[in-house]
């Protein structure tokens, strides 16, 4: 059964970049279609997304856009061009990757100085939305970071990357909600694969979800899904990767 308001929590993924261009066409529009929360795509793909809103738009659907995602391995200076590129080309939030290594090496005053000139940048025009990488990191990190992005202004943050990069779990959530879940927005990332387990996030206190998974969870259909074994990208009954 189609459930409005848990797709709207729903946001696609970036990793549309490395399918074909009517795929990722599909993806946007079917997204625009059934009102998702954000369409997120890769840099180059902006024209492609401004195209889809220009017919699509419902008002309430947003436009995203990764920058340094997802390990936030590139310079502050390419991060910082790539958020006005995302205000030159009119969207409305980015997907930030902060400089994982600095965090991990607890050298917090770095993360913070490259948010910084990030919100600069962004300017107010632009929605910036920093990872925690929740799926890696103890929580005397995520707090820290948590208190970076409050001090910095930030109202939203995500939680950890998708796809193969670890599972979050509702203590994570709940962890999260009960110690920043009043400054700051959760959304929720990294192999949500089940309903039951999304509606126990949002009890918790988590607000949106990035998916790839969001026509199926939300009752609409099939999703996107790769075969590791035959190297197939296709649109298919979902099945948990080995």
């Amino acid at each position: 059964m189609y459930d409005k308001d848990f797709v709207k929590r729903a946001i696609t993924s970036p990793f549309i970049s490395y399918l074909s261009e009517d795929i990722v066409r599909k993806e946007l529009v079917d997204g625009y279609k059934n009102s998702v929360r954000s369409a997120i795509i890769a840099p180059g793909q902006c024209d492609i997304i401004n195209e889809v809103k220009v017919e699509y738009d419902n008002g309430y659907s947003r436009t995203g856009m990764i920058v340094g995602y997802p390990y936030g391995g590139m310079s502050t200076n390419m991060k910082v061009y790539l958020t006005k590129y995302a205000r030159k080309k009119h969207l409305d939030e980015i997907d930030v990757g902060f400089n994982v290594t600095a965090a991990a090496s607890r050298d917090f005053d770095k993360v913070r100085e490259e948010m910084k000139l990030i919100m600069e940048a962004a300017g107010g025009e632009i929605k910036v939305i920093p990872m925690l990488w929740m799926v890696k990191f103890p929580f005397e990190i995520v707090d820290e970071l948590c208190r970076i992005y409050v001090d910095l202004g930030i109202t939203s943050v995500k939680t950890s990357a998708g796809i193969h990069f670890g599972r979050m779990q509702v203590e994570h959530i709940e962890w999260l909600c009960n110690n920043w879940g009043d400054k700051l927005e959760i959304e929720v990332a990294g192999k949500v694969r089940s309903r039951e387990i999304a509606e126990r996030m949002i009890e918790a206190g988590a607000r949106f979800f990035h998916m790839g998974s969001w026509r199926r969870l939300g009752g609409i259909g099939q999703d996107i899904q790769f075969d590791f074994n035959t190297k197939e990208t296709k649109y298919g009954e979902y099945k948990e990767a080995e």
